[in-house]
């Protein structure tokens, strides 16, 4: 954070100031982030004040609206009072972003928001000083601590706005204030929060309203979804990318080469070849948005070409491990949503071409009353794409399964399984030298994990597939079932 003066946030504030100046080196949005030299706005009010703790602290201020009670002795010039303590923070947000004039990026969609905010990041990181979302945890409560990364020094900031309902977009927005917004995709994802599939398009739809209708709008000419939006009162300049359609960045003569893709990229009728880390058109797309925004913030397309081949996925995004007796492993668990299924079914089909090909799918979340409904609707995929055998566990995913059978999968090969501990048996049964797995599951799926893969240390049947060697089969026979696949 760039250091203020406490008279400088108190004068922003419209309060009087009080008692000698300080340099304050962090403002927090939370009592639970008081230390020495800090100044916090008090929103969580459910949270129970440490008035100790505040005593022992040098130069620690408070910004509330919650008035004291006689036993809470504490310096009255330590504390500043304000009419409503949400309006203030609001004022002090505003000014602490308009301190620094620099180009931010808001990425969201329903799939590849993380991997394009990652290779746009990571490219720019080359020469810049970033500051960027940590994997995928863009929600509204992270945006603080983000903001507060911003300092004199940093160039550049990128940023993901998801949602659950609804104006978040707006309100992740007004925190960073973006100059270029991408939309990646728009697919299935968040009904629980949105209510039907036109309001959560809508949703997505923000990021005109988050860029003030100006600036720079780079989206997906492919998806029909985002086609919807009306872009009629928008007067910055729209870019588009894709495969199918025309775009101003567009792929083609796309192959499946080792540890990537290989395409050509035509832009401004001029020809590229690009190599893309990691399987599926998906991230051809992502790096399609990618390289579209770096042409936009004015770098040299073929010098971000040849950084793009460097690029790092985070893991478990269609990762690849040997398995067991020779199998093969897809590893793509950080989150599961039809349209992030059907990308992966896409690799699985691809890479798994005369090989018996096999899925483990858990749970899809934020489906809200149309799980049903969307469960039935990704049967027809595993039919599409050459499925060998679907195993499932969890309740709601038993019409996944059904509906599989009656889409024409071989009921022999349709599994699903009450208890987990089942999964491995059946899965150690089933690999060979000719097999790929898909394992395609939400990190918040805990019919068949609970946190593993954020806790390396623990083991895993996943890693008892994805590793051969004779110390972990010994220290895998410890582990009971298949817990913690992601």
């Amino acid at each position: 954070m760039k250091r203020l003066f406490l008279s400088e946030i108190i004068r922003v504030l419209n309060l009087k100031f009080k008692g000698k100046d300080t340099a304050i080196n962090y403002v927090g949005d939370s009592i639970l982030k008081m230390n020495d030299n800090t100044l916090v706005f008090h929103l969580d009010k459910a949270v129970e004040f440490d008035f100790e703790k505040f005593n022992r602290l040098k130069n620690c201020y408070v910004v509330t609206d919650q008035p004291l009670l006689t036993s809470m002795k504490v310096s009255e010039n330590r504390i500043y009072y304000v009419d409503n303590v949400h309006k203030a923070y609001d004022k002090f947000i505003e000014y602490y972003r308009s301190l620094f004039i620099i180009p931010v990026i808001a990425v969201t969609g329903t799939v590849g928001k993380t991997t394009t905010k990652e290779m746009i990041a990571q490219i720019l990181k080359h020469k810049h000083k970033v500051v960027h979302t940590y994997n995928s945890r863009n929600a509204l409560r992270f945006n603080h601590d983000y903001l507060m990364q911003i300092d004199d020094e940093t160039e550049y900031g990128v940023f993901e706005t998801g949602i659950t309902h609804p104006g978040h977009i707006i309100t992740e927005c007004h925190f960073f204030r973006p100059s270029i917004g991408i939309i990646t995709k728009i697919g299935i994802d968040h009904l629980n929060g949105c209510g039907n599939l036109n309001n959560y398009i809508r949703a997505k739809a923000e990021m005109l309203t988050g860029l003030n209708y100006m600036g720079v709008l780079i989206i997906n000419n492919d998806d029909d979804h985002i086609r919807k939006i009306d872009f009629y009162r928008f007067y910055g300049k729209i870019i588009t990318f894709g495969i199918k359609r025309n775009a101003d960045f567009r792929a083609k003569n796309i192959i499946y080469s080792q540890k990537g893709m290989k395409l050509t990229l035509i832009h401004n009728n001029k020809q590229y070849r690009v190599f893309v880390p990691g399987y599926g058109e998906h991230n051809v797309m992502n790096a399609l948005a990618a390289l579209a925004c770096l042409t936009m913030l004015g770098k040299d397309l073929e010098e971000s070409i040849e950084y793009l081949k460097s690029f790092k996925h985070i893991r478990s995004h269609v990762e690849f491990h040997k398995g067991i007796n020779g199998s093969t492993i897809i590893d793509d668990t950080w989150s599961s949503n039809p349209t992030s299924l059907e990308s992966a079914l896409k690799v699985l089909n691809a890479r798994g071409k005369n090989k018996k090909k096999i899925a483990v799918i858990g749970k899809i979340n934020y489906l809200g009353r149309y799980e049903g409904e969307s469960h039935k609707k990704i049967d027809k995929m595993f039919v599409k794409y050459g499925v060998d055998y679907l195993i499932t566990v969890d309740k709601a995913t038993r019409v996944i399964c059904d509906s599989a059978i009656q889409e024409g999968m071989n009921k022999k090969n349709v599994i699903y399984l009450k208890d987990k501990k089942d999964v491995r048996k059946v899965l150690m049964d089933l690999l060979d030298n000719d097999s790929i797995v898909l394992f395609k599951i939400s990190m918040l799926d805990q019919s068949l994990a609970n946190h593993t893969f954020y806790n390396p240390p623990k083991l895993t049947v996943y890693k008892e597939l994805a590793n051969q060697t004779t110390k972990v089969f010994a220290q895998i026979e410890t582990v009971s079932g298949l817990n913690n696949i992601e």
